[in-house]
Order: structure tokens, then sequence, then C-alpha cells
């Protein structure tokens, strides 16, 4: 018994060590391409004022995050660290809510900014992006009773990954690429609420066919 749960451990330990380097290698990638100064006219549109991300910069960011999650997902199934099968459609679903997310709410800002002007870009989107991601986690077990769960569980990484850059920001020296910070963090964080998620579900499924 004592065997076995030390054997589990290390495979939850494996679990969160390749979902957390695959959160932070993918968050390092995505701040290394849009802080190239030769891709910054693909990313932004500068204007007198203002600096405004185009819609490469929010694909960019959505699908860096899902390559850095597929990979972990992949590496522990390779692994035998995750034993618990996830059906394709589920998977795919799962990839396109996180492949989807901001390029979608970056669709329809301008018709919810003539509507509730500028919260919903410092209010509603970020709030409905992680509810995207919330429903993702569902997606992949659990289902639609377990959504308030998930939702919890997103904000509470959120929270742990603004506090990261808050005690980062202000113990760091100054910087100028703050995105080498802020990315690798965020990313991390996200990702190890994908993998802590699919541990737990993977606990509950052992149980019930005990």
């Amino acid at each position: 018994m004592n065997r076995e749960t030390f054997r589990n451990s290390r495979s939850h330990l494996a679990v969160l060590g390749w979902f957390l380097a695959g959160g932070v290698l993918s968050g390092l990638v995505f701040a290394w391409l849009v802080s190239r100064p030769s891709l910054e006219s693909f990313f932004f549109i500068k204007s007198d004022k203002f600096v405004i991300a185009r819609y490469s910069y929010w694909w960019t960011l959505s699908l860096t995050q899902l390559v850095g999650l597929s990979a972990a997902y992949a590496l522990c199934v390779v692994r035998n660290v995750l034993v618990q099968p996830i059906s394709r459609v589920r998977l795919v679903s799962a990839a396109l809510m996180v492949g989807l997310a901001t390029p979608a709410l970056r669709f329809i800002t301008p018709v919810m900014n003539d509507h509730i002007g500028f919260n919903w870009d410092f209010v509603a989107a970020p709030f409905t992006f992680l509810f995207l991601l919330s429903c993702a986690l569902c997606v992949l077990g659990g289902g639609v009773k377990l959504l308030p769960v998930s939702i919890v569980r997103i904000y509470v990484f959120t929270a742990a990954a603004v506090g990261l850059l808050y005690v980062a920001l202000r113990t760091l020296p100054r910087i100028e690429s703050y995105e080498f910070v802020e990315w690798p963090i965020l990313y991390a964080m996200f990702a190890l609420s994908f993998g802590s998620w699919l541990i737990w579900r993977q606990r509950v499924a052992l149980k019930e066919h005990v």
C-alpha cells in the first residue's frame, strides 16, 4: 500500500512537473515572439498615443498556450503517468476552446465595447477568458456538473499568478522586457490548473472503479 502510494505520488509530481515546464516554456516563446523588434508590425498597430494588438497577437497567445498544454499532456501519456483515457472528441473540443478563446474574444470586442464600453476590455473579457478555460477543464473530465469547481480552480490559480507577478516585479531589478516575467508565470499557473485537474479526475475515476 505504501509502495503504491509512493508510486502514485511520483506520478502526480511528474504530471505537475511536465505541465509546469510546458507552461513556462510556452510563455517564454510567446514573450520572445511578441518582443522581437522585427515582428513588431506583425503583432501591433502603433499610433501616436496607443499600441493596439493585432489578431496575430491574440492567435499567437492562444496557440502557444495550446501547444504547451498539448505537449505536456502528450508527454504525460507517453510516460504513462496519466492513465485515464480521454476521448479524441473531448481532447479536440478542449483544444478548440483554448485555441480559439482569445481570438474569439477579440473578434467580438468592437461590438461589446459599443454596448458596455471599455469595461469589456478590462473586466468582462478577462473573466470570460477564464470562464472558457474552466469550460475546457470540464470537457476534459467531469462534465457540466463540475463547472463551478473548475471556475473556482481557475480563479485560484489566476490569483496565485497575480500574487507571484506582484512579488516578482517588486523584488526583481528593473528590466526592459517584463514579458519574460509576466507570460511564463501566467502560462505556468494555467498549465498547473490543467495538470492538477487531470490528476484529480484520474484519482476520482480510479476510486469509482475500485
